[in-house]
């Protein structure tokens, strides 16, 4: 899903890129859906959880027709459609008598009689479509949905070029559909859903619901015009641009695993969209809304009511930038992150922070460590990112205190799971040329993730970055120059925690609930007199 996020207070969202949000449906579908995925054969073997009563089934699926049902009437404004109807498929087989036919008449494609979705083409006869190898465009001629011969084209040729893009940069293709929709090409339906406040969404009517494999295929519907009067923000090229790489992307999550964690589905689809089409910087409206402005709130969250999801494309941006490695024309590193959560025969099966976590092993480092580093990034962005600067990236807050010459100055923060706090301690006073200052760390265990870094910015502008050296009990000690050249350093402290209790229908990864929240970070800082 992609949602246009507005200046605090929060007007209206405009949605849909892409997929998986919470919505109306809440807990009881996440829960739901990991009874319909089952165990995996890595991390959802250890802990499964549980299937929902018979009752929570049948409640669950009401919720998700309900949630479905209310995109189409009031619009996309705080939803997310694709979600909504991945839901309701995934649920609809508790539903029975009408409410089991409402949900199939929204699930149905819009060329399907009797459907009721959000794009549906009525009794309007479909126009022969639009194919190349891979791809078809459907469309209408007449009526309220009726496409012209350029916007075909112009889908089709945008959709075609982000296909190849992604097929020269190593990542698989959707999974063909049989013959739905005439062959067993990619389908691409279009019409006015800018009316609903929808870019676009991607679904699936896959009838494989295996117990031990996650991929579907998809199709996808896009706005047919992208018109000012309904998306004021870009030209309606630029918005088709940025719209078919974001959703084309969620088709091809959908072939490693259609079910994976919310977060990581909506921020990598995000950050692609800015890889393939630079230009255009749509995403850059998110970064209000994420880490750089609210390092408090867990990286992996998923909030459709702020769309936060969406702004940690930057995490991912962070991360390519350090390792810059390309295959085709997109970095490496998040190609990499998907196939350790491929959930196909014989694939890791990974889920979405255990995935992030593995592939940053191999580059000998961890989450912790570069959620930290990500931190520090966020306090200079101008100098840390390569469009930092041309693109007013957000400058993240801080805490601060002032130390003087022999003084003690304590700090201690509670922070949940994939968070930081930077804390910026200033010289009070004239300090020595040999003036330094000793760092004493008090931190939650080291197993939990906690982790500490030291930036000193001196006068000069020069930046340093060091890491404090931790035992198990996360207790460390670090001395720093804290002479006359220092400007100011700043202490970084994270909960790295990646471990959870999963499937227990939470918005966070492997919908689990985090086991290290609200852990106390404590250190002191001392002037030592020199």
């Amino acid at each position: 899903m992609r949602v246009r996020i507005h200046p605090l207070p929060l007007t209206r969202l405009r949605a849909v890129r892409g997929l998986v949000a919470l919505g109306a449906v809440g807990a009881l579908v996440l829960g739901m859906l990991a009874a319909f995925a089952g165990p995996s054969a890595s991390a959802r073997v250890a802990d499964p959880g549980k299937a929902p009563a018979a009752g929570g089934e049948r409640r669950a699926a009401t919720d998700a027709l309900r949630e479905a049902q209310e995109i189409r009437t009031d619009g996309a404004a705080g939803r997310d459609a694709t979600m909504a109807l991945r839901d309701l498929f995934a649920t609809r087989d508790a539903l029975t008598g009408a409410e089991r036919e409402a949900a199939d008449r929204i699930l149905a494609r819009p060329t399907s009689p009797g459907g009721d979705g959000y794009l549906n083409y009525g009794n309007v006869d479909e126009a022969p479509p639009v194919c190349n190898a891979t791809l078809c465009v459907h469309y209408v001629t007449e009526g309220a949905n009726a496409s012209t011969p350029a916007q075909v084209n112009e889908t089709l040729t945008t959709l075609s070029d982000v296909h190849n893009n992604f097929i020269a940069s190593g990542y698989r293709a959707p999974k063909a559909d049989g013959n739905r929709g005439g062959n067993s090409k990619i389908d691409v339906y279009l019409g006015n859903i800018g009316n609903l406040g929808i870019y676009g969404y991607c679904t699936s009517d896959d009838p494989n619901k295996s117990t031990s494999r996650y991929d579907r295929w998809a199709y996808c519907a896009l706005d047919n015009d992208f018109s000012a009067e309904e998306f004021p923000t870009n030209t309606p090229l630029e918005n088709r641009q940025v719209t078919a790489a974001h959703e084309y992307f969620h088709a091809i999550q959908f072939a490693y695993d259609a079910y994976e964690d919310a977060w990581l589905m909506e921020a990598t689809a995000a950050w692609v969209e800015d890889e393939l089409y630079d230009n255009v910087d749509d995403n850059l409206q998110y970064l209000r809304t994420s880490q750089m402005r609210n390092p408090g709130i867990p990286l992996d969250t998923f909030n459709p009511s702020t769309g936060f999801h969406y702004g940690t494309w930057s995490f991912f941006r962070f991360l390519t930038e350090k390792y810059r490695g390309k295959k085709g024309v997109l970095p490496k590193l998040v190609l990499d992150i998907w196939k350790k959560a491929d959930s196909t025969p014989g694939a890791p099966d990974m889920y979405s922070w255990q995935a992030v976590n593995a592939v940053l092993k191999k580059k000998k480092t961890t989450g912790a460590a570069m959620l930290g580093a990500y931190a520090v990034a966020n306090r200079r962005p101008a100098k840390a990112y390569d469009e930092g600067r041309a693109n007013k990236y957000p400058t993240a807050p801080a805490k601060r205190i002032k130390l003087a010459k022999g003084k003690t100055r304590g700090h201690q923060a509670t922070l949940n799971h994939l968070t930081t706090r930077t804390v910026v301690v200033q010289p009070k006073g004239k300090m020595g040329k040999k003036a330094k200052v000793r760092l004493k760390f008090n931190l939650s265990r080291k197993a939990t993730g906690a982790y500490a870094l030291v930036t000193t910015t001196a006068k000069s502008g020069k930046v340093r970055t060091v890491r404090v050296k931790l035992n198990r009990q996360g207790d460390g000690v670090r001395v720093v120059p804290f002479n006359n050249k220092v400007k100011k350093l700043e202490v970084t402290l994270v909960n790295g925690s990646g471990r959870f209790k999963c499937w227990q229908r939470t918005g966070f990864s492997c919908q689990g609930t985090p086991l290290d929240n609200r852990l106390v970070q404590r250190f002191t800082a001392t002037a030592l007199r020199r």
